[in-house]
């Protein structure tokens, strides 16, 4: 009986070693390292803050985003560096990003990290990048402190400096300022774009922003 025993006590402890293993640690399974993003931030010569191209543009294009939502890594990857190497380079549309930040803490603290890493060292181009490329899911350690101080290293700023500014509250408060101006202007989902005073939702194919956009030059558009 003692043998049996001893056996049963055995395999369990090596079926308890295996799910460890499978699973990353006693904690579950970690969020993947930080990595580089698949696509370049724009050029400096095009910033203006948190905006790009020339003020004077005939065009106006906003997008409100939440830093987790899928559909927003979409645009920024997919769709958005199309609109920059176009309109925006051409002189044709002044773009700026805004805060919709409404899907959990986390989002609040990736918001408030993209105006951390502008205010020391314009690099708010270069963290958005950083930022949408390392989603994963929402609120589950992706951008938690730690992990926004990974990618403010990774775009190259100081760790430290930019923890001390993380702890001040201007940040956070200009997220949700925005976010509740984002409201009243009738916009609940992300990402959400205001092209030429029309809002349009969700992730738009490149043909159709591209038409809306020549549309809104001619005069055509409407406000929503």
């Amino acid at each position: 009986m003692a043998v049996i025993t001893g056996a049963a006590v055995v395999i369990g402890l090596i079926a308890v070693v295996a799910l460890i293993a499978v699973s990353g640690g006693l904690g579950g399974s970690e969020v993947a390292a930080v990595e580089q993003p698949e696509v370049p931030a724009p050029a400096e010569e095009l910033r203006e803050g948190r905006s790009l191209g020339d003020p004077d543009a005939a065009v106006i294009v906003d997008v409100f985003e939440d830093p987790q939502c899928p559909a927003c890594g979409l645009f920024t990857e997919r769709i958005e560096p199309l609109l920059i190497a176009g309109p925006v380079t051409d002189g044709e549309v002044f773009f700026t990003y805004k805060d919709m930040a409404f899907l959990g803490p986390e989002s609040f603290e990736a918001a408030a990290a993209m105006r951390v890493a502008e205010a020391m060292d314009g690099k708010f181009w270069d963290y958005h990048q950083a930022l949408f490329h390392n989603q994963s899911g929402e609120n589950d350690g992706a951008f938690t402190l730690d992990r926004l101080a990974d990618i403010a290293e990774l775009v190259g700023l100081d760790r430290e400096t930019f923890l001390a500014e993380m702890e001040k509250p201007d940040y956070r408060a200009a997220v949700e300022a925005e976010t509740e101006e984002a409201r009243t202007l009738g916009i609940n989902s992300t990402p959400s774009l205001i092209v030429g005073g029309e809002v349009i939702r969700g992730v738009p194919t490149w043909e159709d922003l591209s038409d809306l956009i020549q549309s809104a030059a001619a005069g055509e558009t409407e406000p929503s």
